[in-house]
């Protein structure tokens, strides 16, 4: 494995256990087996590595933006939509509690700021592709109903993560299907 994606992994896995606050560039080194020197090679802080998590999800929503655009009928791609966020949970409850605690922190929050200036075009991407599936569906206030959605979705997401197995996951992807594809 390169040394960048070492240093990566040894974060995510540092960040993850710690927090932000509690880790240090040392912790991240020592777990990557590195000197803090070659982490410094690599990035120019510990804030760069939230930056470049928030790219790396931003990346992961790729097909789901090509989707977006690319299926015909709206009630394929709002259900591609809600299947692709929801069977993610089951898949990678890790990484996804890994970004929510990014996405809950001050720094976190910056980074993904910062991220969404840096990769402004792949963001608009996306967003424009959520208008135009919400205008497609009749929906008057499509930018309103993005939001709804989006807010819902990380709700169940965040419950999910919260109660693991016990959560009715299949219950409300089917209640939410339901509300876009009566």
């Amino acid at each position: 494995m390169e040394k960048r994606e070492l240093l990566l992994q040894a974060a995510l896995k540092v960040l993850a256990a710690n927090g932000y606050h509690a880790s240090s560039v040392a912790d991240i080194a020592k777990e990557a087996k590195v000197s803090k020197a070659l982490f410094y090679h690599y990035f120019q802080s510990k804030h760069d590595l939230l930056v470049i998590f928030a790219q790396r999800r931003l990346e992961e929503w790729t097909p789901l933006v090509e989707n977006l655009e690319t299926l015909k009928d709206p009630k394929e791609r709002i259900t591609f939509l809600i299947d692709f966020i929801l069977d993610e949970l089951e898949a990678r409850s890790d990484w996804l509690r890994f970004l929510y605690m990014l996405y809950l922190s001050a720094e976190g929050v910056a980074a993904i700021e910062e991220a969404m200036q840096k990769y402004k075009d792949q963001f608009d991407r996306l967003f424009q592709a959520e208008r135009k599936l919400y205008q497609d569906l009749g929906y008057p206030d499509p930018d309103d109903e993005a939001t709804f959605l989006r807010s819902s979705l990380q709700g169940i997401s965040l419950e999910y993560l919260l109660s693991g197995k016990n959560y009715p996951l299949k219950t409300m992807r089917e209640k939410i299907i339901k509300r876009y594809c009566p």
